[in-house]
């Protein structure tokens, strides 16, 4: 056996139930050659053999991100970030200065980084005040959450057809133009993307650049290895050239890190061609490193929208009867399974509100009936912002996959969801602790969107968030959530619940715990090493958690020093 080197005098944290601390590794090319006491890894040593005395530090196994967008971030290296402002007039001022540093001969679409959904209530935010502050150019503003936008007057009218319909793209369907009480469309719109703006795109000629390259993706991709995450699923891949690019990077050994791709189905009788597509990429650009055999679907919307599926009539529904809707019947979702079971390929879905949670479940439910000992998948129900009490022990009895996107926990949507549900079952969001104490199986994500929250995707803020409840940068009324503690309290998960769920649980669900999640004898030399005792950290000052980073990071044995450009 020869050691290529030995790490003596840790605080390893193993996720190995077998032996859950250790003082020493010893690693043998890209993998484990032995974990335990430093005397025992020391008798393995030769001349030949580089020790490294890591005097005390604490090393945890490398983090897997559940569920996040690289490609999507990306795409947004060019739109305008402005700061983030609970105050209408505030935005307006906000909006005003950028268009002013941001003239039109630079950007000559505007498109602004974010505004929050309670800050326009019910009806929305409305192109004419937008007007006032940009005209001379289409404009679009984002809505924080990314499910919605607003159009000014210009924009809207680019993407009008010759019968005065609005037109935009979503790859969950047609994005929904709303209209006042007039019938005018207010420029608020639902669920679009901006690559679906063509018709503001072709009257300026102009368009950003949408394909992954070292300028618009390094910063983010740097990032994650900072911060110890060496592997990935993108909630949806998006466009095969991207997919090429990360491809690139891995051949090139400039990847550093495992990368699960998926191929989006946007409406169920697509399902041929989404699976055509995962096998062509799985093809072309399957690694040991990139995978690609997962589908993504979105069940439903979101809670602050109301585009979602509840199990109780929604609480501003004056009828008592519309518990909004669903992407898909639970039939259709069934079907979905049982196809997707004979193709051998996992299913990961947006599902936001408890109707939609209750719908996948009994799918899952009457898809394991029909497929019998046949049944492999793996079914991820990811975000699952609110779920019915009567449906906690179904996520262990099912085999099901939680992905919960931990920074999501403290005041990051703010109170937009009220509305629809009602502050008593907003009180009960973003609550997981129940199902973990039940033994379901829960991993985590950052599921960062744009460069507006990109420093989201850093597992030590999301911790910081899952383990507080408290949003460093969104912070909820503290005269009516004392201490600013989102609701409910109890929801607070432990350090160790989330080095789990970031490790052995999105290992599993990944399907790459036969090489990481735990540093084990056999495994792959992937850990994370900080100066710092995180756990009394954790236990002590979790409020302050994010200020921690790693000391370095080691990727299949090699040491890494990653410093991101990104702030």
């Amino acid at each position: 056996m020869a050691i290529d080197k030995i790490l003596i005098n840790g605080k390893i944290y193993t996720e190995n139930p077998a032996m859950p601390w250790a003082e020493a590794l010893a690693i043998e090319g890209k993998k484990l050659a032995y974990v335990g006491s430093s005397d025992g890894a020391m008798a393995l040593a030769d001349a030949a053999t580089q020790v490294i005395d890591l005097e005390g530090s604490t090393v945890i196994p490398g983090l897997l991100d559940g569920h996040t967008h690289p490609g999507t971030v990306s795409k947004t290296y060019w739109c305008v970030r402005g700061p983030l402002t609970m105050d209408r007039e505030q935005l307006y001022r906000n909006i005003a200065e950028y268009a002013k540093k941001y003239p039109k001969e630079e950007r000559p679409y505007f498109y602004y980084e974010s505004y929050f959904t309670e800050t326009f209530g019910d009806k929305g935010p409305n192109r004419k005040d937008f007007d006032k502050i940009i005209s001379d150019r289409p404009a679009r503003f984002q809505d924080f959450g990314d499910h919605a936008c607003c159009y000014n007057t210009v924009a809207l009218e680019m993407l009008m057809d010759e019968d005065g319909i609005p037109h935009s793209y979503s790859p969950i369907g047609e994005p929904e133009f709303k209209k006042d009480e007039n019938g005018e469309y207010t420029g608020w719109c639902l669920e679009s993307v901006y690559e679906g703006d063509t018709g503001i795109f072709e009257a300026i000629g102009w368009r950003p650049e949408t394909v992954m390259n070292d300028d618009m993706s390094k910063p983010l991709f740097d990032y994650f290895r900072q911060y110890g995450v060496m592997g990935m699923m993108d909630g949806f891949t998006e466009g095969e050239e991207n997919f090429r690019y990360i491809y690139d990077l891995d051949q090139k050994g400039e990847l550093g890190m495992f990368y699960e791709g998926s191929s989006i189905l946007s409406d169920v009788d697509d399902i041929d061609e989404s699976i055509a597509v995962a096998r062509a990429w799985q093809e072309k650009f399957g690694t040991e490193h990139i995978r690609c055999n997962v589908i993504k679907f979105f069940i439903d919307g979101t809670n602050e929208m109301g585009d979602c599926l509840s199990t109780e009539p929604f609480h501003n529904d004056p009828t008592g009867t519309n518990c909004g809707e669903a992407y898909a019947t639970m039939e259709e979702m069934r079907d979905v399974m049982v196809r997707l079971n004979k193709e051998r390929l996992d299913f990961h879905v947006h599902t936001i509100c408890d109707g939609a949670f209750r719908l996948m479940c009994d799918a899952v439910e009457e898809a394991k009936k029909i497929c019998g000992d046949d049944w492999c998948i793996k079914v991820t129900l990811a975000h699952c912002e609110l779920i019915h009490p009567d449906d906690i022990r179904r996520v262990r009895e099912l085999g099901i996959y939680i992905d919960y996107t931990t920074h999501w926990a403290g005041g990051y949507f703010g109170e937009g969801a009220i509305p629809f549900l009602g502050q008593e079952r907003w009180n009960t969001m973003h609550d997981y602790h129940k199902i973990i104490e039940d033994g379901g199986k829960v991993g985590f994500s950052s599921d960062v969107f744009s460069y507006q929250e990109a420093t989201r995707a850093n597992p030590m803020v999301g911790m910081q968030v899952a383990m507080t409840r408290m949003d460093p940068w969104v912070p909820i009324d503290p005269e009516k959530y004392p201490g600013s503690v989102r609701p409910p309290a109890e929801g607070r998960l432990s350090i160790e619940q989330l080095i789990h769920g970031y490790t052995v649980i999105n290992a599993e669900r990944m399907r790459l715990d036969d090489r990481v999640g735990s540093l084990e004898e056999g495994k792959l030399a992937n850990f994370v090493v900080f100066r710092e005792d995180i756990f009394k950290e954790a236990h002590e000052h979790p409020e302050e958690f994010s200020k921690i980073g790693p000391s370095c990071t080691y990727f299949e044995g090699q040491e890494r020093h990653v410093v991101s450009t990104l702030k």
